[in-house]
């Protein structure tokens, strides 16, 4: 499942030129990684290899666990899965055709990463597991919020980077013309920490909701349906891709972020102090915010909606000027950053030029005592920002 995340920071703009050094360095390296080690190792290990451990599990249960991913239908086990592919064909024509074939569906198909969000039975998947183009098959498991002193704490409040002055207004690197994607749990917009300097002008400039559409709701099937295919058409341009923008498109009439965790982070990013407590401001106060809503009201989605999301980021981000996409979400993952489904999604936002921040998890301690190897997905991806928490110990220095 996807958590919240305890850190929820974006680097100031001051540090962005090293930002960005390091981030060609580490893409660089991720993308030597995957072409190097990940081809050879998963072909050497055979189709099981390719099969993350939690999908295996539950393939082998004796019942079918009660998890969102699983279900028994029609008197078979099937599963949500995402198949990540090395195939050279864009569109994944002879993947997408097994997987109907073999009683399965296709949801969509996506440009992050070369990968589909499929439903399979569950007797089905050593065998897509088989084929050459295939490098994993991953469950589509839950996502969620994981769960920031500021200004002062983080240094974006130093003669370095910007100054306050007066009650709303700063001077100095302040995100002025950048804008910021928040992939959460929906963004409260009229929030006064998310206005602008006049305290009217609402800096939220466009609000999508994936909640809307996941899995079989993006191609207008019944859930759990064998034998749809939706992915072929979602091409930008297209009129299904049209039909697919107008349906994310966020209601009015329904609350921007009923969960509050969307809003919390967009401040932590974005807001401004408004007049209260000088550290009660952002990192980038005057920065434009994107809210995609990936998190329903308990503050859970799953990877395919994040992973549609990610998709819309590298879409729109030079039309919007997005520099950021920030995820305080986590997934559990049995999987290294290497065929992770999220964590190559993100590596492909990195590699377009997007500085991506996602949290470390809330992971990090169990009764009192440090746990290692507990960073989710996808803060163990190398080319992206991960960010965990600090103890300030009742100071507001750094």
């Amino acid at each position: 499942m996807i958590r919240k995340s305890t850190s929820t920071a974006v680097w100031p703009a001051a540090w962005q030129p090293l930002r960005r050094a390091l981030a060609q360095c580490a893409g660089a390296l991720a993308l030597l990684a995957g072409v190097c080690v990940a081809g050879p190792v998963l072909a050497a290990g055979g189709a099981g290899a390719k099969v993350a451990s939690d999908l295996r599990l539950v393939i082998a249960a004796p019942t079918t666990p009660k998890i969102s991913w699983a279900a028994d239908k029609h008197g078979r086990r099937l599963v949500k899965a995402l198949i990540v592919s090395n195939s050279a064909d864009p569109d994944l024509n002879d993947l997408r055709a097994e997987v109907l074939a073999r009683g399965g569906a296709v949801y969509l198909r996506y440009v992050s990463v070369a990968a589909l969000s499929v439903m399979l039975p569950a007797d089905q998947v050593d065998a897509l597991a088989a084929r050459a183009d295939v490098l994993s098959i991953s469950p589509n498991r839950l996502t969620a919020r994981t769960a920031s002193t500021l200004e002062l704490a983080t240094g974006a409040l130093s003669p370095e980077v910007r100054r306050a002055v007066g009650a709303t207004g700063y001077s100095g690197l302040d995100g002025s013309g950048v804008g910021i994607a928040v992939l959460d749990s929906g963004i409260e917009k009229n929030h006064a920490s998310l206005l602008a300097v006049d305290g009217k002008t609402g800096r939220v400039q466009h609000a999508v909701d994936f909640q809307r559409v996941g899995d079989a709701k993006a191609v207008r099937a019944r859930d759990w349906t064998a034998g749809v295919d939706g992915s072929a058409s979602l091409y930008p341009g297209s009129r299904s891709m049209e039909r697919y923008e107008q349906a994310i498109r966020a209601v009015t009439s329904r609350r921007p972020d009923p969960y509050g965790h969307g809003s919390h982070v967009a401040s932590v990013a974005a807001g401004r102090h408004a007049g209260q407590a000088v550290d009660a401001g952002g990192i980038a106060p005057n920065a434009s915010v994107y809210d995609l809503r990936v998190l329903d009201d308990q503050g859970y989605g799953q990877i395919s909606d994040a992973l549609a999301a990610i998709d819309w980021v590298i879409y729109h981000a030079r039309e919007y000027n997005i520099r950021v996409m920030n995820l305080s979400l986590a997934a559990d993952s049995t999987e290294s950053w290497l065929t992770d489904p999220l964590a190559r999604a993100v590596r492909s936002a990195s590699a377009a030029g997007i500085t991506v921040v996602v949290a470390a998890g809330n992971f990090g301690k169990g009764g009192g005592k440090e746990r290692y190897g507990s960073i989710s997905s996808p803060g163990h991806e190398p080319s992206v920002i991960t960010v965990g928490s600090a103890n300030t110990r009742g100071t507001a220095s750094r």
